[in-house]
């Protein structure tokens, strides 16, 4: 695969991650569709065909649809035959937002296939004005559920409060 296919390949193939949804629902704005196209934007990438990955270091940012996942550096491995994203690793002052929820943390691991989105490293999550803290969070994205785990806290604000 060659390097501008490679790019190319990258940027307009896109994470299979969240879109805007409902807002009431916990997790609602994060969920799987891979058919928007995605942008990533950083100070410098590097390409290795024999590893299939793709390294975008330095202010890095990603767009796909409503969401925005930025980061210090990510890493993007890609399948050799397809070009289609298997993973994307994510480090150094993760942020994760779309419509009202963001999640923030040290470092961030999207597995495609599956659906699963890791982060962890003193993890925030807040929706509206509600907020999750916990060290690690493991959000499936094909059914919208997620689990907290490392010294969980929770503040709630009641409707009437927002």
């Amino acid at each position: 695969m060659s390097l501008t296919r490679a790019i190319l390949t990258i940027t307009a193939l896109g994470l299979a991650t969240p879109l805007a949804a409902q807002q009431e629902q916990p997790f609602s704005t994060f969920q799987h569709n891979p058919e928007q196209p995605l942008e990533i934007v950083s100070d410098r990438l590097g390409v290795s065909q024999v590893a299939q990955t793709a390294e975008f270091i330095g202010n890095v940012e990603a767009q796909q649809g409503r969401l925005t996942l930025r980061a210090d550096r990510m890493l993007v491995t890609y399948d050799g035959d397809n070009g289609e994203i298997e993973r994307v690793q994510a480090t150094g002052n993760v942020f994760l937002t779309s419509g009202t929820e963001a999640a923030e943390g040290a470092e961030a691991d999207y597995n495609v296939s599956t659906g699963f989105l890791t982060m962890r490293g003193d993890v925030l999550l807040t929706q509206g004005q509600n907020a999750l803290s916990s060290e690690e969070m493991r959000i499936d994205l094909s059914t919208g559920t997620g689990e907290f785990t490392g010294r969980v806290r929770t503040v709630f604000v009641p409707t009437e409060q927002q």
